[in-house]
């Protein structure tokens, strides 16, 4: 009862949401210095807020230590100050990268309803050591690291806790225009890592529906910001190990501000050499793997054209949420290139055909009117060369690049408490081959008491010389009660829907069912917090309305006392219908299969962290997959930290496509080692270095053909005579190894030192083993560049 009683006076306190008015300061008479030490006069006028609450895992309880917060703000912007009381001893200070969003260490993050009334807003975060985080928020609790501003926020160590201060110019943030009393409304989370809880005010924790729509609003007078510019310009040389020849490229961004209701950005002669490699994927199947934007001018400003939660994939549920579904997927602008279309007589190496596409230049436009949201984008990439191969002499090809098209509106509306939403966007790909169109309508409604959720979205594709495709979904949410979640999918997709050439949808011709229920429990006696989540799906094709496709999962993530976790997770996967993985060869059927495994991580936040995992897994026709991880992080201080990762898979019956109507099942080791290390010399200086490699060595065991109308595979001899090989056995090797310098010199002004080293080797290499098959890969990369490059922001 004492808990309940607790529970019931945290959220009557959040639900009160009685507007609180802001102090305004003069900056030139009141000096405000972002140094982390809350030692200005003007912070001892200000009553602190220190009512916070424990949210993760959320108990409700107050706090454990005091925390005080302090807002002023004037002309230029609004300053935080805030002072975390607690034993010097259990302080966790972890310096990292910008945006490093779950390092479990002792960090300070302010959120704002920039909106005024819950549509949109913006994210701050200062760790312990310096460490800055940001990013925007969207109803009612999406939110993404993919932003960074030109904000400024400190931290210090006290000998009874630690202090941050932060300042956020209006400039660099989206608002509305407003009369003289602006409203936007506030939230203020910490994490305390040693008890590896988060507290916050207002008491909003993330197992009740409602978040944006019930931030504290805050009230402030005469907030009328100016325009913002600022002009990135860079210079990068580099050198190029494959072929020998150094490269330079200069260019610009651009970010121009003129209300806080509208940007423009725009870059010119855009270098992308300092992005962080993808994670090392080793994919044999038919459909496409999903890697995730990671350069900062598609990043930017890019929550607007998000049309539906399925376009983000991002969560810390326990749930398998699965691969996404978007019109707008950014990392296909300055992709690979398209083939050329006649290279009969010619070898294209494979090194050509994934070298990224450079681009000419871009331009974005994002703002509001009143309640509507809207955003334009244009990219347009440079001619691509090909170097091939006629008959061993060396030859030129050429082919177009690709011109890109968005546009985007958003109507919003919540006047009436509930939260009501309409939007229309729009992609286009122009080439010479060919264009792809593709138009979508998505709608949005989130009840007033945040406790029903719908979206849904229907699209339509238009692809020259292909037949006009149609699809969409529609998603509900329903929170029962705080802590316990269903959600409901629906969906459709024709076999014509092609969004592919600007979009992501892993596959379409099939109707589609899908639902979660999710339970999370806290403050159990003998463990921490559980979350309990079962989910499954079934799905049928269109064109042979054959069963393709259908799971139940069962998964649940154990928070123990000693901050250790302990996740289980069960699947389920009945026979069905493969049309996918024959590559337009036929369809045929698969078995009942069991995946199931076991993880077990101890403590975050010691000076050696471990993980280990087993599990197992039936392959497509029966056969026995058992997989091993080990994993240890060594962090003996603040500054340094590497890790070391193993997972060996042991597969038997691995069943891959091989050409035509020939399937073959393969023995395989599998091995996929990475190491990471990171040192900082400051919070601004940061060297990191990381490798991962995918290896794999399979042999050869039994061999089917597709059967001619859908059914089980067809078992065969070996294929003998012309067009066969005399072994199938094939080893592959796949590695990145990256090593980065950067320093920071001042707020989004930086220094980059990188040097990339790529390989993606297959071959029909069976008898070597591991050290041999990296050895092999590692001397011929596909990429091998070491590049200089120098951003320095200029502006308001």
């Amino acid at each position: 009862m004492g808990r309940f009683l607790i529970m019931m006076v945290a959220l009557m306190a959040g639900a009160a949401n009685a507007t609180i008015p802001l102090t305004r300061i003069n900056q030139d008479q009141t000096p405000i210095t972002i140094d982390g030490h809350v030692d200005e006069p003007v912070w001892q006028t200000i009553d602190p807020i220190s009512d916070f609450r424990v949210l993760e895992p959320d108990t409700m309880a107050e706090g454990k230590h005091r925390t005080e917060l302090r807002y002023v703000y004037d002309d230029r912007g609004i300053y935080v100050s805030a002072i975390m009381f607690q034993p010097k001893g259990t302080l966790v200070k972890q310096l990292s990268g910008r945006d490093s969003f779950f390092s479990n260490r002792d960090t300070i993050s302010i959120t704002f309803d920039t909106s005024g009334d819950g549509r949109y807003g913006f994210w701050f975060a200062v760790a312990l050591g310096d460490a800055l985080s940001d990013g925007t928020v969207l109803p009612e609790r999406k939110f993404s690291n993919d932003w960074d501003g030109p904000w400024r926020g400190r931290s210090q160590e006290r000998e009874d806790g630690w202090s941050a201060e932060l300042f956020i110019p209006w400039g660099v943030v989206s608002m509305p225009h407003s009369g003289d009393t602006r409203h936007i409304g506030g939230y203020v989370s910490r994490k305390v890592a040693y008890l590896d809880e988060r507290w916050g005010w207002p008491a909003l924790p993330p197992t009740q529906p409602r978040f944006m729509s019930a931030l504290e609003p805050l009230e402030m007078q005469g907030v009328q910001p100016g325009q913002q510019y600022s002009v990135y310009p860079f210079m990068a040389v580099g050198y190029d190990g494959v072929d020998a020849e150094m490269r330079y490229r200069a260019g610009a961004d651009v970010f121009w501000r003129p209300s806080t209701n509208f940007q423009l950005t725009a870059t010119v002669n855009p270098d992308f050499g300092n992005v962080e490699s993808d994670e090392v994927v080793v994919n044999l199947s038919a459909t496409e793997v999903f890697f995730p934007e990671k350069r900062l001018f598609f990043l930017e400003g890019q929550e607007v054209f998000v049309a539906s939660p399925r376009a983000d994939t991002r969560g810390r549920g326990v749930g398998n949420s699965g691969a996404p579904y978007t019109m707008v997927n950014s990392r296909r602008i300055g992709g690979i290139p398209r083939e050329p279309l006649n290279t009969e007589g010619y070898t294209i190496p494979d090194r050509e055909l994934v070298q990224p596409v450079e681009l000419k230049g871009a331009v974005k436009a994002t703002g509001q009117i009143g309640n509507l949201r809207y955003g334009v984008l244009g990219a347009y990439e440079e001619d691509v060369k090909y170097d091939v191969l006629d008959n061993g002499r060396p030859l030129n090809l050429h082919g177009k690049g690709s011109d890109y098209g968005i546009a985007r509106v958003l109507y919003e509306n919540s006047s009436s408490g509930a939260y009501k939403a309409l939007g229309f966007l729009s992609t286009a790909v122009l080439h010479e081959e060919g264009d792809a169109l593709a138009q979508g309508l998505d709608w949005h409604y989130l009840s007033p008491s945040g406790k029903l959720k719908v979206d849904g979205q229907a699209m339509t594709s238009d692809k020259d010389g292909e037949q006009r495709g149609y699809g969409g979904f529609l998603d509900f949410e329903l929170t029962y009660r705080r802590g316990l979640i269903q959600r409901i999918g629906l969906e459709y997709f024709d076999e014509h829907l092609d969004i592919n050439d600007l979009g992501f949808l892993q596959r379409n011709d099939h109707y589609q069912v899908r639902s979660s229920l999710i339970w999370t429990t806290s403050n159990l006696g003998w463990a921490r917090e559980n979350q309990f989540d079962i989910r499954g799906f079934v799905r049928k094709s269109v064109t042979e309305s054959l069963f393709n496709g259908g799971a139940l999962f069962i998964a649940d993530r154990l928070s123990l006392n000693d901050l250790s976790t302990l996740t289980t997770r069960l699947g389920f996967f009945p026979s069905y219908y493969d049309d996918l993985n024959s590559f337009g060869n036929g369809t045929y059927r698969i078995d009942d299969k069991v995946d199931l495994s076991v993880d077990w991580r101890t403590d975050s936040t010691r000076v050696w962290q471990f993980g280990m995992r087993g599990g197992y897994r039936n392959e497509d026709l029966g056969g026995d997959t058992y997989t091993a991880n080990f994993g240890v992080t060594w962090r003996p201080s603040d500054r340094f930290s590497t890790r070391v990762d193993v997972t060996y898979m042991d597969r038997e019956g691995w069943l891959l496509h091989q050409n035509n109507r020939l399937f073959a099942t393969f023995d395989a080791d599998q091995w996929m080692p990475s190491f990471s290390m990171e040192y900082f010399i400051s919070a601004r200086q940061q060297l990191r270095m990381s490798l991962q490699w995918v290896g794999i060595r399979a042999s050869e065991a039994e061999f089917f053909d597709v059967p001619a109308r859908p059914g089980k595979l067809l078992s065969r001899a070996k294929p003998t005579g012309a067009g066969s090989r005399s072994s199938y056995d094939f080893s592959v090797s796949q590695f990145t190894f990256q090593a980065r310098y950067r320093w920071e010199l001042a707020p989004l002004s930086d220094l980059f030192i990188v040097y990339t080293r790529q390989a993606d080797r297959a071959a029909a290499l069976g008898g070597d083993d591991f050290s041999d098959i990296f050895e092999r890969s590692w001397r011929q990369p596909l990429t091998d560049f070491l590049v200089l490059k120098l951003r320095y922001r200029l502006g308001t």
